[in-house]
């Protein structure tokens, strides 16, 4: 065991550890002595982090989430490209889920029946992905701000966009990168419709 010193290290040595339990195959619950034994941290060490095991399963959930939104907002903050090229380059960081296996992982992880029974799950999800959909919304509200998007009405359409985005990606899995390129193309065709964009991908 290592010293009983809290550090952000052994806050991140667990989050990773919960990971790498939760996505073996194992039946039951997780215990917090197995997640503790695989990060070599003692439950002293635990406690000075989480509360309990579900602000565990939440703090993964939301460390995910804001690295997305980062990435997301970030999209949504070059000012310098178009709308139609933002709009694709949003729907290509969503998409980028699929492709990177470790995110695919961790998003596996999260989504699974033990971390969604954590409690405060359905709410921390919810937040988070308004939180995600802002992004997209600045990004469709620019759009009809210059002519781009006239038919669009930012609010919704983000809520229908994204949403339709975590449906092709749940179709399409792992997938070939000629299956997620489909994907992303079908999710593009019908956005650019919807908002009555002129310009095609």
């Amino acid at each position: 065991m290592q010293p009983d010193t809290p550090t952000v290290d052994d806050r991140q040595g667990i989050i990773d550890a919960a990971y790498g339990c939760l996505f073996e195959p194992h039946s039951g619950p997780i215990p917090v002595a197995a997640i503790l034994d695989r990060a070599g941290l003692s439950t002293r060490a635990f406690y000075r982090h989480f509360s309990s095991k579900d602000e565990l399963f939440l703090a993964m959930l939301q460390q995910e989430a804001d690295a997305l939104t980062a990435r997301l907002d970030r999209v949504a903050d070059e000012t310098s490209a178009d709308p139609v090229q933002q709009l694709t380059e949003w729907v290509e960081a969503m998409f980028v889920l699929a492709r990177d296996p470790q995110l695919r992982m961790h998003l596996t992880v999260i989504d699974s029946d033990e971390v969604r029974a954590a409690k405060g799950y359905r709410e921390t999800r919810e937040r988070l992905h308004a939180d995600r959909e802002r992004s997209l919304q600045r990004i469709l509200q620019r759009g009809r701000d210059d002519g781009t998007f006239p038919l669009t009405k930012p609010g919704p359409d983000a809520v229908a966009i994204s949403a339709i985005v975590s449906r092709e990606l749940t179709i399409s899995g792992p997938g070939t990168e000629e299956d997620l390129e489909r994907s992303r193309a079908r999710v593009l065709d019908f956005a650019l419709r919807a908002l009555g964009a002129l310009v095609a991908p």
